[in-house]
């Protein structure tokens, strides 16, 4: 029977696995949308916790949602995110 470990991302939660596609896109077209992927996944997550989540999830998410919001206003800052979304 295997175990996960704290640092094994192969059965990471679905919200770590967007956010992280989300702080890497770097097309201009994508990034707003797996941005909201990101964030509607965090989000659920957060509500899927009918107790608090553990400590350090909870840390995570929130530090997550916090890293989400600030990478939508850096791209809704940038030109070419502007020209590419029509914002």
């Amino acid at each position: 029977m295997a175990t996960n470990t704290p640092n094994d991302t192969s059965d990471a939660p679905d919200w770590r696995q967007l956010c992280q596609v989300a702080f890497f896109e770097l097309d201009p077209e994508k990034l707003l949308q797996r941005i909201a992927e990101a964030r509607d996944a965090v989000l659920d997550r957060i509500e899927d916790c009918h107790s608090r989540p553990a400590h350090r999830e909870g840390y995570a998410l929130r530090e997550a949602l916090e890293t989400l919001n600030t990478l939508q206003e850096i791209a809704h800052r940038d030109p070419d995110v502007q020209k590419k979304t029509g914002t």
